[in-house]
């Protein structure tokens, strides 16, 4: 038996809202049409056979930042030496992340600038990332959420393996796609319970965009004119701490599935605008509180 959880984030006024009810596009039921709009659906079903964890790397990075080709070099090597299994997001905030002279994009925005913020670490030295939001024990970034490369980036490559290494208790299914007659994105989640859990979870979606082709600064080869930017933040569809799931249930037990619908706003106008033929989305489900673990993640291109 299905029942229905509806959660409207209401940041437009309702002529807005009225406007958008007559395009084209068949908005599903219960969504209420604004910048981001969500509607809830939850069940019990067969239990699924428990995919394998996906580890987030969310990468403080910049234009400006001389060391930070080195370090987006070997998450592109992560990448490719575990198929499927690490997912990264490039934040372009704080100190090192002005275009250099002549550049034609500016990758840095708000949203960046608030996820950065959420860690509550201040203004972090670059290339630093995050593996999965969880502080290392040991080493020179002990306790921090970013951990800085270094000039051998030994740090990231021993923490990546106990990333791996771990299970997921839930399964993510993701669909999205690109509305042009609104210009609104629209992402489908499914998220199905594997094992039952207590603790209270949350969802952040990305938006990323790949393949901006700009300068960058590099400490080997001084100014780089055509570097392939990927990975770029563009956006947060959820606010930045996630959107809680299944917060009434004190357990999720195995079986149970949310599906969860959102509508978000597209900016594909001016220089800096996104394309969405180049833009993925990426769901993480975390812990909230005083542990922020990733659990589990899973990204789909953006548009079908």
């Amino acid at each position: 038996m299905k029942y229905m959880l509806k959660k409207q984030f209401v940041l437009l006024t309702g002529f807005v809202s009225l406007f958008w009810v007559s395009c084209e596009e068949q908005i599903p039921s219960g969504l209420v049409l604004n910048t981001t709009a969500s509607a809830d659906t939850t069940y019990m079903a067969a239990v699924e056979t428990p995919q394998d964890k996906v580890v987030l790397i969310e990468e403080l990075t910049g234009a400006s930042c001389t060391n930070c080709p080195n370090g987006t070099k070997q998450l592109k090597d992560f990448v490719t030496q575990n198929p499927g299994r690490v997912l990264v997001t490039a934040i372009h905030s704080g100190f090192l992340t002005e275009p250099p002279n002549g550049a034609l994009y500016d990758f840095r925005n708000t949203d960046a600038d608030a996820l950065k913020l959420f860690f509550n670490e201040g203004d972090p030295g670059k290339p630093s990332a995050s593996f999965d939001r969880v502080p290392p024990t040991s080493g020179n970034s002990a306790g921090k959420y970013f951990v800085l490369r270094g000039q051998t980036g030994s740090d990231w490559l021993s923490l990546l393996p106990t990333r791996l290494a771990k299970t997921t208790p839930l399964n993510i299914h993701l669909e999205s796609d690109y509305l042009p007659a609104s210009n609104k994105g629209e992402v489908k989640v499914k998220i199905a319970f594997t094992a039952d859990v207590s603790e209270k979870l949350a969802l952040t979606l990305y938006l990323l965009e790949n393949g901006r082709i700009d300068k960058q600064e590099d400490k080997d080869v001084g100014e780089i004119p055509d570097y392939k930017f990927d990975h770029i933040l563009r956006k947060l569809i959820t606010p930045v701490g996630g959107d809680l799931i299944l917060d009434s249930l004190t357990t999720k037990t195995k079986g149970r599935v949310l599906e969860r619908t959102i509508l978000f706003d597209m900016h594909t106008s001016g220089i800096n605008g996104w394309n969405p033929d180049s833009c993925v989305v990426i769901a993480a489900v975390h812990k909230t509180g005083s542990s922020k673990e990733v659990v589990h993640a899973e990204e789909v291109h953006l548009k079908k």
